[in-house]
Order: structure tokens, then C-alpha cells, then sequence
């Protein structure tokens, strides 16, 4: 038999997860420590060592509060370049408009040294790859695109660029570059018959 937790748990839980969400996005991995979040939060820390006996699993779990927005299925009704242009829209905004934006840089240094960080990224970009390989599907099956396009490749390229973009070359991420990407991706998966505005 499934024992549901106790509601006091949950919201306590809760809470400290919250606002282990606003350090993170205020100061940083680092300062999401036992005592600031018991400072911040009331939250005793004996009761912060209950649920997560080590810092990183609070880390941790606070990451995956930030990296999990709802995931949203894509449309793909074609043609290719409306499906892409709607499909990338979605992380150019969080990463412009969410705590997921104002966090991500973090978790993916972290990723570089913790597995289990590395796992929440991984698991977070897992379902925008599989979202975004289906648009591409979709086109090759509408016979849009050549069945031989090299669709992990292009995936790849789609969502990388926006976090290179945006963190590594400090640029802008905005509708004109959007459209002016997915036209290239376009290109670049051979589409035939050219531009599919």
C-alpha cells in the first residue's frame, strides 16, 4: 500500500525548495546553504538535514525545480520552418523570461563536476531533443524533407546555439535571430523547394 507524505512535510518541502529556487537565482549555487535557507525560509535546519542529508541533493533538487518547466508537446503540422520557429520559441523564452534563464549557466557548470547535476540536465534536455527531433520527423514524413537529412545533427544545432548564443557569446536571442536560425536549419536540412514560409 502507497502511504501518501504527510501535507505538513510537503509544504515544508515546498517552501524550502522555493526558496532555495530564489538564492539560487539571487546569489548563486553556492550561497544555497543549511543556514540560508533556514534564515530565509524558518525552516529549522534539523529539519533541512531530514529531507536532504547532504547540501547537493538540496542543490540538486533545487535544480530540478528550475530545469523542469512544463514540457510541451510539439505541433507539427507543418510546414517545417512554422513547426521550428513555434517548437524553439518556447526555450528562447524561458531562457529570456524564467528562473530556468537566470539558472541555467549554473546547473550546467555544476553538470561538469556532479553526476547527479548532470543527470538533471540531461534529463531536462532529453525531452526538448525528442520534441524537437519530432518536428523534423514530421516534415520527412509530410515529404518535406529528404528521408536522409541528418536530423540528430540539425537537432543538435537547433537547440545548442540558443545557449551558446545567449551564455558563451553574450548575444542576443530574439524573434529576428529565431527566424533568421531557423531559416538557416532549413537550408541546411535540404528542404525542398526552398523556404517553407
Amino acid at each position: 500500500m502507497i502511504r501518501n507524505e504527510d501535507p505538513r512535510l510537503a509544504a515544508t518541502r515546498k517552501l524550502a525548495l522555493e526558496t532555495a529556487l530564489s538564492i539560487l537565482q539571487e546569489r548563486g549555487v553556492l550561497a544555497i546553504t543549511y543556514a540560508s535557507i533556514s534564515k530565509a525560509a524558518g525552516i529549522s535546519r534539523s529539519t533541512l538535514y531530514r529531507h536532504w542529508p547532504a547540501i547537493e541533493q538540496l542543490r540538486n533538487d533545487t535544480f530540478k525545480l528550475a530545469a523542469f518547466p512544463p514540457n510541451v508537446a510539439p505541433k507539427s503540422n507543418g510546414p517545417l520552418q512554422a513547426d521550428l520557429t513555434w517548437i524553439l520559441s518556447i526555450p528562447m523564452d524561458s531562457l529570456n523570461e524564467t528562473a530556468w534563464g537566470k539558472v541555467a549557466p549554473q546547473i550546467i557548470a555544476a553538470a561538469a563536476i556532479d553526476e547527479d547535476a548532470q543527470l538533471v540536465i540531461n534529463n531536462f534536455m532529453r525531452d526538448r531533443i525528442a520534441n524537437v527531433k519530432a518536428v523534423f520527423t514530421a516534415a520527412i514524413d509530410r515529404g518535406e524533407l529528404d528521408p536522409k537529412a541528418p536530423i540528430d545533427n540539425l537537432v543538435e544545432m537547433a537547440i545548442a546555439v540558443l545557449y551558446f548564443r545567449k551564455y558563451i557569446a553574450g548575444l542576443p536571442i530574439d524573434q529576428k535571430w529565431l527566424d533568421t536560425h531557423v531559416e538557416s536549419l532549413c537550408q541546411l536540412a535540404g528542404l525542398k523547394g526552398g523556404s517553407s514560409k
